[in-house]
């Protein structure tokens, strides 16, 4: 049985490519009412609540004062006569990508797809797609502060190659062992899937490197699941844990099998960071804040849509990047 012929195939080829672009642009708005409800930034910011305050002063006392060219309703602060937007004090600001744009951006990175990819499958430069991964990283910088594990903890470190201490002739100057050109990371979660990825410097980790990095994140009097690591004392000592250990051996079965979750999650930072080839390093934390971050939404998806739930954090935090 031959198929039917699309009725409306004839009038979109008819259409000038002015025309065209205006039925795509039409259609993406369509997609975007269809699954989020709105079709701009400030529709959406006025879903979630966000409220119109100065970034200049803080004062939430203000009067309407127009429109910008973009059409994004101006507030003028009563307290110190500054003109802003919604969305002055966010990520937003001064934003010329569009909003359909910007959430298929967003819903890359939330399967943590390269640059180069995205760049690709959005149409859009280099630097637009690296400006934009810097902002979105902006807003969970501070994330994994107020992170705390309780009850029972896993504990371990992982390590990368720092390939700027490397250089260019990294393959001759590689170590063996735990040595300085290693980047140690220390992992942690809790039996509530809590977790935290935090760098803790170079090389194998002092026992107060550990405290230092740790302490703020674990509550005490938790139990600590960890491979008896010498480092681990002072953390243990200091915020009264109780230690549960299980010596590294890879042929034993106690081990494997106390030792999965914590095992598993080294082992999935790992894979996350090599998919960023030629990630600087000095970003590598901004990229653990954001798989943490992630890992909290996925983990709460059943309560909150992913991609709606990020989206609104992104619109609610008011913090703004600017560019280096």
């Amino acid at each position: 049985m031959s198929k039917s012929k699309n009725p409306i195939e004839d009038f979109v080829f008819s259409l000038s490519d002015d025309q065209f672009q205006l039925l795509i642009d039409s259609v993406d708005k369509r997609k975007d009412k269809e699954m989020y409800g709105f079709t701009s930034l400030e529709e959406a910011a006025f879903k979630y609540g966000r409220k119109p305050v100065c970034p200049h002063c803080g004062s939430i006392n203000y009067i309407m004062n127009g429109h910008t060219p973009s059409y994004r309703k101006r507030y003028r602060c009563l307290d110190c006569d500054c003109s802003y937007t919604l969305l002055s004090d966010s990520i937003f600001n001064s934003s010329k990508i569009s909003f359909h744009k910007l959430t298929k951006y967003i819903q890359l990175m939330t399967f943590n797809v390269p640059l180069k990819e995205c760049m690709e499958i959005l149409e859009i430069t280099s630097n637009t797609a690296n400006l934009w991964r810097k902002k979105i990283f902006q807003t969970v910088n501070d994330y994994q502060n107020n992170l705390i594990l309780k009850d029972r903890v896993w504990l371990d470190e992982t390590y990368i190659e720092d390939y700027k201490i490397l250089g260019s002739d990294y393959k001759e100057k590689r170590l063996r062992g735990l040595s300085r050109t290693k980047i140690c990371i220390v992992v942690a979660i809790d039996s509530y899937r809590n977790m935290i990825a935090i760098i803790c410097g170079h090389g194998k980790p002092s026992s107060t490197r550990i405290y230092k990095t740790v302490k703020n994140h674990i509550e005490p009097n938790s139990t600590i699941i960890h491979d008896g690591e010498k480092a681990h004392n002072k953390l243990i000592q200091e915020l009264h844990l109780k230690s549960e250990v299980y010596k590294a051996d890879c042929k034993d079965d106690n081990y494997l099998n106390h030792m999965a979750l914590i095992n598993n999650m080294c082992g999935w930072i790992k894979r996350y960071i090599w998919r960023f080839i030629g990630m600087d390093v000095d970003n590598l934390q901004s990229y653990l804040n954001w798989y943490v971050y992630l890992l909290r939404c996925q983990r709460d998806n059943n309560k909150w849509k992913k991609n709606e739930r990020i989206l609104r954090h992104l619109l609610l935090e008011r913090t703004r990047y600017t560019r280096k």
